[in-house]
Parts: C-alpha cells; structure tokens; sequence
C-alpha cells in the first residue's frame, strides 16, 4: 500500500512538473519579431550649410512592428558610420537618438544632423556617409536593417565671448561663481542680454564689471539711471518674476529692463501678421518653443506681441531688427518651405550668441 501511494505521488508531482514546464516553455518562447522593411529616409544626400542649419532637412519613416505581448514600443534611432556596422563590436559606438513610444517616425534638423556627423567624426566641410537603423525595445531590442545616406557638415562656430557686465542676484542665490550675462557685441560700452527671475524671491540683483564682487559694481539710481554701487545696496529690483531683456549703457549711465514673452508672427503662422502665437519657456533647456501648423509663407519673433523687440533673418542667422537702444533694420523674415506642423525654438540664453531652430514634425 504503502508503494503503492509513493507511486501515485510521484507521478502527480510528473505531471505538476510537466505541466508547470509546458507552460513556462509556453510564455518563455520568444516568437519571430522584426520590422518588415528599412527605414526610408526622405533624402540620401544632404549638405548643411548656415543657411539650412535651422531647417528640417532629414525625415526617417519606419514600420510598426508587433510583440507577442501588448504594450508601448519604444523606438530609437542609431547612427554609425559603415565601418563600424560590421564585426564584433558592431554599433557599439552608435549615436543614439531616442524617438518614443509607439512613434514612426522622426525628423531632424541641419544642426542636428551636423552634430551627428561631427560625433562620428566627419570633419567640418567634408563628405562622408553615415548608416542608420531603427531600435524597436520592450521585452527584447529588435533592429532593423541599415540605411545609408551621404551627409556633408559644417564646422560649428565657437561661442563669441564677447566683452560682458556680470549679474547676481536673489533669483540665482546671490552666486557670483555662476553669474548671468548681458554683454556689448560691438564692444562699445552698451550691454544687452536676457535673465530669468523664477516666482519666490525678492527679485533683486545687481550688476558686476568683473565676475566677482569686486573691485566695481553697478546698482539702481533711480527709474532708467545706474549708479557705480561698491556697496551692499543700490540693488535692481525686478517688479515681477519673468523673462526680462536687460540692457545698460555706460556711456550715458542709463539701463532698460522689459519683461517678455515671445510669439511667432508671420504669414506663415496661425495669427498670419496680425497676432503673435505665442511661445513657451522652459526653464530648464532656457528656450523658448512653440509646436504650431504652419504654412509655406515666413516668420518672425517678436516680444510681447508687438514690434519693440524684434528678430529678422540676417544671412540666415538671427538678428535684432529693433530694440529700445537700436534703430530699427529692416530686415527678412524667416521662409517655411511647406505646409506642415513645426517645432519653432528660440535660444536666447548667451548674450550675443542667440539662435533659432524651426524644425518639421
């Protein structure tokens, strides 16, 4: 009897086991999963130039693919040159650009595919080809197959320092170790720049000649007057948190703060040329950024929905067109080659060095 039972038990533990083994073979299986065609990409041979960097210039498409479990794929794209795409350390170097979830496709500007193909080491003003394939990830990373274009690059300028005026204050913790900027591009004594005092403080600060607290500083006289305040008062004060343009002139001692807000206007973007669309900052990349349905006309940013303060399009760069201290240029809008919905970003963030980016989604 007792045989009997140890039999009867060791083979319903057989079968436990048997089963517990189908069906964890069952869930472990990892079933056929790959993209079904390259990534096709709207150009295969590219030249950046300073007049295209701001635009979209490279569009990548790829197909869904399906695990056998539901859930977000997230995609991401990486760039390598053909050298590196064989072997044993194939890829292992890749550029890696993260796209999302359940997204594809992507698209990336001439600045950014300059970055890349520096990264990757083409130099400045050469040509050279660049593969790029797509990473599908959940439970495991599926990659499609390569796709090679020829991309020529730019040399990047070097950030001008020009000469500057140093500012700290109760918005950065009163650190002149990291202080903000306005500085003269002409070197003429007239500084302009741009700070961003968050909600939660007493909004003052002071301006330095030197990023130290001495030997000169320069504080507050009275309403558009600056005083040399080699002392603990004398403090600008900000009558609100915000975006403010700075600027101080020490030829005539004088000095202009005006709060902002930047908009896009243009026939190209939704108000056309009778209302700005208005931008948003994030505090944490310092820039401005707008996603708007734009159509194939031209642009321009402006401040605080009016023409005081103002960029054009200079040789493709961005440039004043007016502000308080300057005389007005009249000078291009910016062109949006076709309809579509744009990112638009403005970087206003390093005196003298401003930028923009208007890029298609």
């Amino acid at each position: 009897m007792k045989r009997h039972l140890n039999i009867s038990v060791a083979f319903a533990a057989a079968l436990f086991l048997l089963f517990c083994c189908e069906e964890d073979a069952d869930l472990t299986v990892l079933k056929k999963v790959n993209f079904t065609s390259s990534p096709q990409a709207s150009a295969d041979n590219i030249v950046v130039t300073e007049e295209n960097k701001g635009e979209t210039l490279l569009r990548v498409s790829w197909p869904e693919i399906s695990f056998p479990v539901e859930g977000p794929v997230t995609y991401t794209l990486q760039f390598e040159t053909p050298n590196d795409t064989v072997g044993a350390n194939a890829w292992a170097e890749a550029v890696k650009k993260e796209v999302g979830e359940d997204l594809l496709s992507t698209s990336y500007s001439g600045a950014e595919l300059n970055e890349i193909a520096l990264a990757l080491g083409i130099a400045p003003g050469a040509e050279g080809t660049i593969v790029f394939r797509v990473q599908g990830a959940m439970s495991r990373n599926i990659f499609s197959k390569g796709t090679s274009l020829r991309l020529t690059s730019i040399d990047v300028p070097a950030i001008i320092d020009y000469p500057s005026l140093y500012i700290a204050g109760d918005y950065q913790g009163w650190n002149i170790g990291a202080p903000s900027k306005i500085s003269s591009v002409n070197d003429d004594s007239q500084y302009e720049g741009y700070i961003y005092i968050p909600e939660g403080g007493t909004n003052e600060f002071k301006l330095y000649a030197q990023p130290d607290w001495g030997p000169t500083s320069y504080g507050f006289e009275s309403e558009g007057k600056i005083m040399v305040a080699n002392f603990a008062g004398a403090n600008f004060v900000a009558p609100s948190d915000g975006y403010y343009w700075f600027a101080v002139n020490l030829n005539t001692m004088e000095y202009a703060l005006v709060k902002t807000e930047w908009g896009i206007i243009g026939g190209a973007t939704p108000g056309s040329w009778d209302a700005s669309t208005q931008m948003q900052y994030n505090a944490e990349s310092q820039k401005w950024t707008v996603t708007a349905n734009l159509t194939a006309d031209a642009l321009k940013f402006r401040a605080n929905n009016g023409w005081d303060i103002q960029f054009g399009n200079l040789d493709g760069k961005l440039s004043y067109a007016d502000h308080p201290l300057m005389e007005y240029v009249d000078l291009p809008a910016f062109t949006i080659p076709s309809a579509g919905s744009y990112t638009v970003t403005l970087d206003l963030h390093i005196p003298g060095n401003y930028s923009y980016q208007i890029k298609k989604n």
